[in-house]
């Protein structure tokens, strides 16, 4: 049991420790960065985020193209796209695994079902599902991937 005067020896020590964890040096602020620059910066981040898009949408595009699944124009709309990498996985619900796909906290579930597609989907294509580790690395793993895949 926790009585008092063990409760103020905690609290006290516990208040002599705080300031020393949450202790902060003053920082002066950098120089004022030009509007300008940043605009710049946020506009070819975008651009490259765009192309990023549009080269796996491609990509998508041909493997589903080889799977023989009808409607492969879907994979360049968002949405369609991750119902159609369900269908071409030859899932049984893949309208109800596209829309847990897009609900906090149950998207982590949907997530794993799409990776298991996209093995079953590198499985039809007669490619290693091992190939997809190599997604982990970032900015180029996804595209090396998935172009190996559209491509041989």
């Amino acid at each position: 049991m926790l009585y008092l005067s063990e409760f103020s020896v905690a609290n006290s020590a516990v208040g002599m420790i705080l300031p020393i964890f949450f202790a902060q040096e003053t920082i002066t602020p950098p120089a004022e960065i030009d509007p300008a620059v940043v605009d710049g910066f946020m506009t070819a981040i975008n651009l490259v985020s765009i192309v990023g898009y549009l080269i796996m949408a491609f990509f998508c595009y041909k493997i589903f193209q080889k799977l023989n699944v009808e409607d492969a124009w879907f994979a360049w709309i968002p949405i369609l796209g991750t119902y159609i990498t369900f269908k071409a996985a030859d899932e049984e619900k893949p309208v109800l695994w596209t829309i847990l796909s897009y609900i906090p906290c149950i998207n982590i579930i949907a997530a794993i079902k799409s990776i298991m597609a996209w093995v079953r989907i590198f499985k039809k294509l007669n490619k290693s599902p091992w190939l997809l580790l190599i997604c982990l690395i970032p900015l180029v793993g996804s595209l090396l991937v998935f172009g190996y895949a559209a491509f041989t």
